[in-house]
């Protein structure tokens, strides 16, 4: 298909332009000679309006493919000096036809993704803020909470809202038996739900506070 289109465009500019020719080939420099070495004159110059750094297209005579391009490296006023860039195996001869016109490239395709399913992003691991906490104390060996336990809990309730985490913390003392540690955590959430907080958790990890009386914390989580 690249090629069908490129002829179209050298029968468009052979239509539109008298193409050159190459009068000669020259082997310039000192042997062994390499096909760089290689000097294609063409009978056109200046008064063809070539440049050097020019690129032309080169053809021969009843071949529909282009066999390459040739760059112009020196310019005189009937006259110009070119090499050559393969598009092939075969390289010019004298009397192969020189379009001046070079032909405009085609545009640049954007690459297409292979992979249309959008790749997972690995989640933002993020370290959990503190939870608010309030303490309340009971008194040695008693499971009942006190009416200033009871106005303490009302307080934070209003001040955190029942929205988020709650947890009362009963750590384990080597005085308190199991089953007072077991009656303070169920009044702490009975009193919790009374004032609409459906679910409270228990934690019992080693904890300790300054006080003659037992403490117990209340912990809340946004």
């Amino acid at each position: 298909m690249r090629w069908s289109l490129l002829s179209l465009g050298l029968v468009s500019a052979l239509g539109a332009q008298t193409p050159l020719h190459i009068t000669s080939v020259e082997r310039r420099g000192l042997p062994p000679y390499e096909a760089s070495d290689r000097v294609y004159c063409l009978d056109g110059g200046r008064d063809q309006g070539l440049h050097v750094g020019d690129r032309l297209v080169v053809k021969r005579t009843g071949d529909a493919h282009p066999l390459g391009h040739l760059r112009v490296v020196e310019v005189r006023d009937k006259q110009a000096d070119t090499h050559f860039e393969a598009a092939g195996s075969t390289f010019p001869m004298k009397g192969d036809l020189v379009v001046v016109q070079v032909l405009a490239w085609l545009p640049k395709v954007a690459a297409v993704n292979l992979d249309p399913l959008p790749r997972p992003v690995a989640p933002t691991v993020t370290a959990e803020a503190p939870p608010r906490e309030g303490v309340i104390y009971f008194l040695p060996q008693q499971a009942e909470l006190s009416a200033a336990g009871v106005k303490k809990l009302e307080g934070w309730v209003k001040a955190w809202g029942r929205k988020g985490r709650w947890a009362v913390q009963v750590p384990a003392i080597k005085t308190l038996s199991p089953v007072l540690v077991k009656q303070r955590a169920e009044a702490l959430q009975a009193a919790l739900r009374a004032l609409g907080i459906d679910q409270v958790s228990v934690e019992s990890e080693p904890r300790t506070a300054e006080g003659k009386f037992d403490p117990t914390w209340i912990r809340h989580w946004d």
